[in-house]
């Protein structure tokens, strides 16, 4: 080999090794962890403790045969009340929570509700409707002591604000509608009430009119016109209120 020829191999040689060297380095990424699975931790709902049993003073076979046909355990239920009492800045009275009942919660609401209301009331309790779920989630009954059940949206402070309706205007308005059928209320919530008639109107028709006067958000989750809705409540034979 002469030795210009070697010159230029090791020429040829040490660009080569400089380009190797100038080329990016491809970064080594770390090996990745196996990820766990996410946990979904749900509340721990509050059953109704020995004490509370005691306080509420209801009959401990009443309790268990409500618990026994809902499938559930009780849970507690508060309702608020004003208590007077006058403190250092002046004010004359406060809200609070008082043990007022129990609930449970079941898919067979309808079922439950009917099966024990007649005989709870000659005893002097309530058994009602406190919140509606949706899909395959439980409904939640509520028991309380009461005799009449505009008793109910009292407890439940059900009401209507966008309407300016409280709760006393609703009550007026439904003993109203009892000269037309005659009904007891089976459920509520702060602005809904159901109830089931003990006896229809004999004019659905006029009386579904009426309730959509009253309360007109009732067509937004359910028939559109009175003619719709009369129809429903002959076939459930009940009608129920909301305010949106």
């Amino acid at each position: 080999m002469s030795a210009t020829a070697g010159r230029c191999l090791v020429l040829g040689l040490i660009f080569i090794s400089f380009l190797a060297a100038c080329s990016a380095e491809k970064p080594v990424e770390p090996p990745r962890k196996s990820e766990e699975p996410a946990k979904i931790v749900k509340p721990r709902r509050e059953v109704l403790t020995p004490e509370q049993r005691k306080e509420l003073g209801f009959p401990a076979d009443l309790i268990a045969q409500v618990e026994s046909a809902a499938g559930s355990e009780a849970e507690p239920f508060f309702m608020s009340v004003v208590v007077p009492s006058e403190n250092l800045k002046g004010e004359k009275e406060f809200e609070t929570e008082r043990l007022a009942g129990f609930n449970v919660r079941t898919k067979k609401a309808e079922e439950l509700i009917a099966s024990f209301r007649v005989g709870l009331r000659v005893k002097g309790f309530l058994i009602f409707r406190s919140h509606k779920s949706y899909g395959d989630l439980p409904d939640i009954v509520t028991m309380v002591k009461g005799s009449n059940s505009y008793d109910i949206l009292k407890i439940q402070g059900t009401e209507a604000q966008n309407y300016h309706l409280d709760t006393k205007t609703i009550i007026a308005w439904l003993k109203k509608q009892q000269q037309r059928g005659t009904f007891v209320i089976t459920g509520a919530g702060s602005d809904w009430l159901e109830a089931r008639f003990i006896k229809p109107p004999k004019n659905m028709t006029a009386f579904a009119r009426k309730v959509v006067a009253f309360a007109p958000d009732v067509r937004l989750h359910g028939p559109r016109t009175a003619e719709k809705l009369a129809e429903n409540m002959k076939k459930t034979n009940s009608f129920h209120l909301e305010w949106d």
